[in-house]
């Protein structure tokens, strides 16, 4: 877009410098078509990777509006040098754009900054590709269980026990309630506006921890939802609001998390792996802390509080 710029200043400057009007009135042609470029959103993209040996190959597929892509291979944090990255222009129409590059380093995520053609707006999408997080195979229930009654559903609730004939019945969801021994709930909040990469093993890391603790664990992953896994392709933000349950476990780097409306919550900061990252946070950690909550700054320790 800076020719279309500067192709107006030079028509706008010569038709002055000649006392030409019609030739500074050309300046406009270029001048509408930036504004036009400038006023249209970025495109919506999904994006797609898989590994052939020692090369990876992207997919982005995009729709029809044009764009400008800056694609980041997210290293490790423990990698030495910072992200690779490629700029790519989409053309209008819907089309797929293909990037093959050798492997340096594995392990990391994508993410792809999504422009206008002006580069007056921008949107993020994060593929996290690595690792995987999968919620635990459930475990059998414990202990004997009778039926007790019918109650409406609530976000949270098994969508095992949703009692599909009330619901038939009545256009509205309920589940079936049992007496006995019951599993708690717990859900694991991903933030991953930064650091997505340790972000998403820590969440399966915690994921793993309230299993093996007898929960039913489930995912929220901010700027998509409620999910059995995190999902690959997803632009995180503060948008959503995470379900409450027994536990909630909040993952992500602890700059200034989203709120969540729950009693009980455990924040897990993986940004603290740098000491003094946590030592600016400390002030943030006893904010959280007097509201009730638990931080940690190792997954490994929600084993102690749960």
């Amino acid at each position: 877009m800076k020719p279309l710029l500067a192709t107006a200043a030079i028509l706008l400057a010569t038709g002055l410098a000649l006392g030409n009007g019609d030739v500074a009135l050309l300046a406009a042609v270029p001048l509408a078509s930036y504004a036009v470029n400038a006023l249209l959103p970025p495109p919506r993209i999904a994006v797609a990777k898989r590994r052939e040996g020692s090369y990876v190959e992207v997919y982005i597929q995009g729709d029809r509006l044009p764009g400008v892509l800056y694609i980041y291979d997210a290293a490790p944090l423990d990698a030495p040098g910072g992200p690779r990255r490629w700029a790519l222009f989409k053309p209008p129409l819907k089309r797929t754009l293909r990037l093959r590059y050798r492997e340096e380093a594995p392990g990391g995520g994508l993410v792809v900054e999504v422009y206008n053609p002006a580069m007056t707006k921008r949107a993020v999408v994060v593929y996290a590709e690595e690792p995987r997080a999968a919620a635990p195979p459930a475990k059998p229930w414990e202990g004997a269980e009778e039926f007790a009654e019918v109650k409406p559903y609530q976000p949270g609730d098994p969508l095992r026990r949703v009692n599909w004939r009330a619901f038939a019945k009545t256009g509205e969801l309920y589940v079936n309630k049992y007496a006995g021994s019951e599993r708690g709930r717990a859900v694991v909040v991903v933030d991953a506006r930064r650091l997505r990469g340790a972000v998403v093993e820590a969440a399966a890391k915690a994921a793993a921890i309230l299993a093996e603790r007898g929960y039913d664990v489930s995912y929220f992953v901010l700027g998509h939802g409620e999910a059995q896994e995190v999902p690959k392709s997803f632009t995180p933000s503060c948008t959503g609001r995470p379900p409450c349950a027994d536990v909630v476990t909040y993952v992500g780097s602890l700059r200034d998390p989203c709120p969540v409306d729950c009693l009980r919550v455990v924040y897990i900061d993986v940004a603290a792996r740098n000491p003094l990252a946590a030592i600016r946070r400390l002030s943030l950690y006893r904010e959280l802390r007097a509201r009730g909550a638990e931080v940690l700054t190792d997954v490994e320790k929600l084993a102690e509080v749960v």
